[in-house]
């Protein structure tokens, strides 16, 4: 008999699903949801946002608070504050007891030099509102009992959401046979398979360390790298035009691979491959 009780902050989405996956077995579940419910398992109990200080009385060993408002394009003031600073208070408030993973952005890095190589010991240096927004998220975790706060890099996945850079050429090679980049495609980026995500937010949810850790691959890739990965899979032509003047963004897990001993990441190509399966059964 299941007796332990956890509590996804953002069941709808594929880290929420994935987490699920993860824990199922050995945890009764409940899940919030801001408006969608389209991928939330059929078998848990599930509760809106705006009603969660009605599981005020329960008794939950871990929660996983995933729920974040990113901007796509313009930044919103008021989601931004919402769901990454009063969600994130209100949490701490009504379940004193319950450890709290809590998922953050390496976007908290964002202001650093170009090319730097940036690991636990990186003070953060945000500059937009969003990674300002999940940094006062983070001071606020810091202040409850037990904590694990993960930062997470280019999170990819099938049911992920298919408006940024990985998602949007894969359906541009479907669709018109062409990928087309910026530059010389020199930029990096650190892509971690969702499923990999979950392990480590999982595993540092069954530890007892206040801790904060980088959830990002043991590699970043140029997206020239990823372009090619992605072409040997769904054949096109690949194409460069203008100037990219973004930052490359490379990261050291070491100290996750020290804490997380056993953590095996997802080989790119292979998570990509799903990737192609799946938005192709999409267009």
């Amino acid at each position: 008999m299941i007796e332990k009780e956890a509590l996804i902050v953002g069941i709808n989405s594929f880290l929420g699903r994935a987490i699920y996956e993860l824990i199922k077995e050995q945890y009764s579940i409940t899940g919030v949801y801001h408006s969608n419910t389209e991928n939330i398992p059929a078998d848990i109990e599930i509760i809106q946002v705006d009603d969660i200080k009605k599981l005020k009385n329960r008794s939950f060993k871990h929660i996983y608070l995933i729920s974040s408002s990113v901007p796509d394009g313009v930044e919103d003031d008021q989601k931004l504050f919402l769901a990454n600073i009063i969600l994130p208070h209100t949490i701490s408030t009504l379940f004193p007891e319950s450890r709290i993973l809590f998922c953050s952005s390496v976007s908290v890095y964002e202001n650093l030099a170009a090319n730097t190589i940036i690991s636990n010991a990186d003070m953060p240096s945000p500059r937009s509102k969003y990674a300002l927004s999940k940094l006062w998220g983070e001071r606020t975790i810091e202040n409850h009992a037990s904590f694990a706060i993960i930062r997470i890099s280019s999170m990819y996945g099938v049911g992920m959401k298919t408006t940024t850079f990985v998602p949007k050429i894969i359906e541009n090679v479907i669709e018109t046979k062409k990928i087309n980049l910026l530059g010389e495609g020199r930029r990096m980026q650190n892509y971690i398979h969702v499923e990999d995500v979950a392990r480590i937010a999982v595993g540092l949810a069954q530890t007892s360390e206040n801790i904060m850790l980088l959830a990002v691959a043991n590699q970043s890739y140029s997206n020239k790298e990823i372009a090619e990965m992605i072409l040997n899979i769904t054949p096109g032509q690949l194409s460069f035009a203008g100037k990219d003047d973004s930052k490359s963004h490379i990261y050291d897990n070491t100290d996750t691979h020290t804490i997380l001993k056993d953590i095996n990441f997802k080989d790119i190509k292979a998570g990509l491959e799903e990737l192609v399966a799946w938005i192709k059964k999409k267009c």
